[in-house]
């Protein structure tokens, strides 16, 4: 899988890398913000996979997670080829500080759903069975199968299945080289929802 994957990396390069300058930035996330279990973090990364996902959605971020607080602050999510060798890619729950390490991140966000705290703790109470339950990352962006999940697809049905579509139905036309659906959701699905109660950038500075 591995190999499939680098392979598509390569052609879709190709596609976005022309015209593309990305800055060393590092997220300035802030320790001090009111969080609550449940909120959402987005960040977009400085991989070639990221930058399709940019480019393709027209929007700023690629990737996205839900915050838990466990002895400080966790992001529950899911990413491709960040297993160690020989391991499969799993959804995680790892430290807000790791989320958004410069060698990930190049810029983020904090974003809120309107719902009340309960129905957001309960929302990634569900994402955090996944972890538990080993639920794998979804080379195949499959929205049909929900076996497997990637990022913006475990968000949201860690809402779904408490009642909330936060995406509204919006779907976009997939990357062919990416998904083997028709459509996916993008990282901006969920973020310009009508149930999105605030998007609020971190401020990003020099390493």
């Amino acid at each position: 899988m591995r190999r499939k994957r680098t392979c598509i990396v390569v052609a879709t390069a190709l596609f976005c890398l022309a015209g593309c300058q990305w800055k060393e930035d590092v997220v300035d996330w802030d320790e001090e913000a009111d969080f609550r279990d449940g909120d959402l973090v987005l960040r977009c990364g400085r991989g070639v996979e990221s930058r399709a996902v940019t480019t393709a959605s027209r929007a700023p971020y690629s990737h996205i997670g839900l915050l838990h607080y466990d002895e400080g602050w966790m992001v529950v999510h899911v990413v491709p080829d960040e297993a160690p060798e020989g391991d499969r890619d799993t959804v995680k729950c790892e430290p807000i500080k790791e989320f958004f390490s410069p060698r990930k991140a190049r810029q983020g966000a904090w974003m809120r759903i309107r719902c009340s705290d309960s129905v957001a703790a309960a929302a990634v109470r569900y994402a955090l069975q996944k972890q538990q339950a080993g639920v794998a990352f979804d080379n195949d962006y499959q929205l049909s199968d929900t076996q497997r999940l990637y990022c913006t697809e475990l968000v949201y049905q860690s809402f779904l299945h408490h009642g909330i579509d936060i995406t509204d139905g919006r779907r976009h036309q997939a990357l062919p080289l990416f998904c083997q659906d028709s459509v996916v959701i993008y990282p901006n699905d969920i973020s310009d929802s009508k149930h999105t109660l605030f998007v609020k950038p971190f401020k990003t500075k020099k390493p």
